[in-house]
């Protein structure tokens, strides 16, 4: 599937489509496993995935300085290393001068 090396250990994003719903869940986790239980308590939480059927599960990777999220109304993005989990609010990050 992959022709290229994967560190074990970094974070990967589980993008999981159900049946009539437009939006993917997106699951952060290292692995597949940790992933799939993520979901299973995902849809725990909202009983009205229970009943639709996950039609496709798709993977990526974060981009260094490129993948961005939102935590509380604030922009982060991915890092890697430079943190303990990984992500740093932008504004943090552009005073760094990546390029």
């Amino acid at each position: 599937m992959f022709n290229y090396p994967v560190e074990k250990y970094i974070l990967r994003f589980y993008k999981y489509k159900f049946s009539g719903i437009e939006q993917p869940v997106v699951i952060e986790a290292q692995n597949k496993l940790e992933a799939r239980k993520q979901l299973m308590y995902y849809m725990q939480k909202f009983p009205q995935l229970q009943n639709l059927q996950v039609i496709s599960e798709s993977l990526s990777l974060p981009i260094f300085g490129t993948t961005t999220k939102f935590i509380n109304e604030i922009e982060y993005v991915w890092v890697n290393n430079l943190t303990p989990n990984g992500w740093m609010e932008l504004s943090e990050f552009e005073k760094l001068n990546y390029e």
